[in-house]
Formats: structure tokens, C-alpha cells, sequence
């Protein structure tokens, strides 16, 4: 890739990154699903120009949108809210490479390869690491909550690949629709006192829900998905790798966490994983378009 688009995806992956704190600011003074709803009223927002009927998909867009939207960013949110730092909730959502491989392997019956067996094996042991740090063994059900919210993020992954022929920017406002709607009726199931939260909420609070919206939905996947039409798909996962890495430095810079060898340790294991199974994953992409070119 052009310095200039290796600049823009390094910047998504900030961006990113930087989102677990903003996430952690914002459910530190909203319950979750409420959060998770502000973050895509902003989205909605941004995006109205692009919501618009998409006949014939709209079935498959909504349950797409509904899985991204409510369950996997909802589920994030609430990983947020229960984690006492980011660096290790922004380590295990990288799960959702190794899910993502093993959604692949069980529905489009992939071959595993010790490759990448072994990616998906260092990936989870890495989390497992984390989990018994002393200082993150007090919240493992964060680590818990983000690890079932990388997995949503793999079948969302699945959904959203029937949706090509749908333009990215209309997808992401549907997201944005389910996404509100969707939380604010399961916040009226689960939580309460949402009232009092929103009225007594601080401006950093909405400064960190606006974030999040305009921040890492907006911009951040808008980004992504320029890069994605320009490039393939193995030139720009790898660069992604830096999210957990930007994620951990936020911690640091913006809430004073402080790194244990376990937590750093935990960390490698799990982003070296991950490379393994992005870098086989690459491989097996390449291997397979080179074998459809020849064919036709």
C-alpha cells in the first residue's frame, strides 16, 4: 500500500484503540445499553443522507445489523462497564480473528492447518494468561463478556458478507438503526435508572458516547471501508494488529494504568496468535483467488 493509505489505516487502528477509553468514560456515568444507544443516535445522525430501503435485502440487512448493532456492541459496552482498565478487554476482543476461523472451518468446512490451529490455540492461552493476573482476575467477567462479544463480531462478520452488493455506508446506518432501537428496548428490559443517568451525566460523558459514534463508527469503519475498495483485504488486516496495542497505550495515557508481566505477556501471546491466523488466513485468501483466476 501508498504511505499515505498504510498512514490512514495506522490511524483507524488509534482511533480504535483509543475508543476503549472513550467507552469506559462513557459507561462510568451511563449503564450500558444506553451508552451503546447515544453511540448510534450519533451514528443515525451522521449517516441519514444514506438510510434508505434496499429492496429485497432488507430482511437479511436487519438481522445483520441487528447482531452487529445490539448484541456485539451491546456486549462490549457491558464489558466496559464491568472491566476495571481497557488494556486487557481491547486484547481479548482480538478473539474475534480466531472465532472468526473457527466460524469458518465449522459452516464453510475449511481445512484447519497446524498453522493455524496453533494461532487459534496461542490466541486463547494468551486471554487465559490475562485472566489469571491478579489485577484482571478481579473483573474476568469483563474478559469473559468481551471474549462472547468477539464471538457476535465473527457471525456478524458472516452476515455482513451477504450484504456486498449493499453499499457500506447504508449498511452502517441500518447498523446504527438496530443498534439504537434495539438498545433502548433492552435497556428498558435490563437496566434502570436510566433517566437519572442521562440527566446527571457529565459532558465528558457525551463528549466519550460522541466519540465512539462519530470517532469509531463514522470515521473509523468509514475509513476502513475506502481502504478495503482500494486494497485487498491481506494487505490491510495486519495493519489492524496495532488496535489492542493503541488500546493498552490509551489505558495507560488517558486512565494511569500500569502493565504487569502477566498482562504484557498475556498480550503477546495473544496478538502473536492472531498474526499467525491473519497471515494464514492471507495466504489461504490469495491461494484461493489465484486458483478462481486460473479457472476462468
Amino acid at each position: 500500500m501508498p504511505i499515505r493509505d498504510v498512514f490512514l489505516v495506522l490511524l483507524v487502528t488509534v482511533i480504535w484503540g483509543v475508543n476503549f477509553v472513550a467507552a469506559k468514560g462513557a459507561v462510568t456515568h451511563l449503564p450500558p445499553l444506553v451508552a451503546n444507544a447515544g453511540r448510534f443516535v450519533v451514528v443515525i445522525i451522521a449517516l441519514l443522507p444514506f438510510l434508505k430501503l434496499v429492496p429485497g435485502r432488507m430482511k437479511d440487512l436487519m438481522i445483520a445489523s441487528f447482531t452487529l448493532g445490539v448484541l456485539h456492541f451491546g456486549l462490549v459496552f457491558t464489558a466496559m462497564s464491568l472491566a476495571g482498565g481497557v488494556g486487557s478487554v481491547a486484547i481479548a476482543a482480538q478473539l474475534a480473528v480466531p472465532f472468526s476461523t473457527i466460524l469458518a472451518i465449522i459452516v464453510l468446512k475449511e481445512s484447519l492447518g497446524w498453522k493455524r490451529g496453533a494461532g487459534i490455540v496461542l490466541s486463547f492461552f494468551g486471554v487465559l494468561v490475562l485472566g489469571f493476573d491478579p489485577k484482571v482476575f478481579a473483573y474476568w467477567d469483563a474478559l469473559l463478556v468481551m471474549s462472547a462479544a468477539a464471538f457476535v463480531y465473527a457471525v456478524a462478520a458472516i452476515l455482513m458478507r451477504r450484504l456486498k452488493d449493499v453499499r457500506a455506508v447504508t449498511t452502517q446506518a441500518w447498523v446504527g438503526v438496530a443498534g439504537a432501537i434495539g438498545s433502548i428496548f433492552l435497556s428498558l428490559v435490563f437496566e434502570h435508572g436510566q433517566w437519572q443517568a442521562i440527566t446527571s451525566a457529565p459532558p465528558i460523558a457525551w463528549l466519550c458516547v460522541v466519540y465512539t459514534g462519530l470517532g469509531s463508527s463514522v470515521a473509523g469503519h468509514g475509513t476502513i471501508n475506502y481502504l478495503l475498495r482500494k486494497h485487498e483485504v491481506t494487505a490491510v488486516s495486519p495493519y489492524m494488529l496495532a488496535t489492542p496495542l493503541f488500546g493498552v497505550l490509551a489505558g495507560m495515557v488517558f486512565l494511569g494504568e500500569h502493565l504487569t508481566w502477566r498482562m504484557v505477556l498475556g498480550g503477546v501471546l495473544t496478538i502473536l496468535g492472531v498474526l499467525i491466523i491473519t497471515l494464514r488466513n492471507n495466504v489461504r485468501a490469495r491461494a484461493v483467488a489465484e486458483v478462481a483466476l486460473t479457472s476462468d
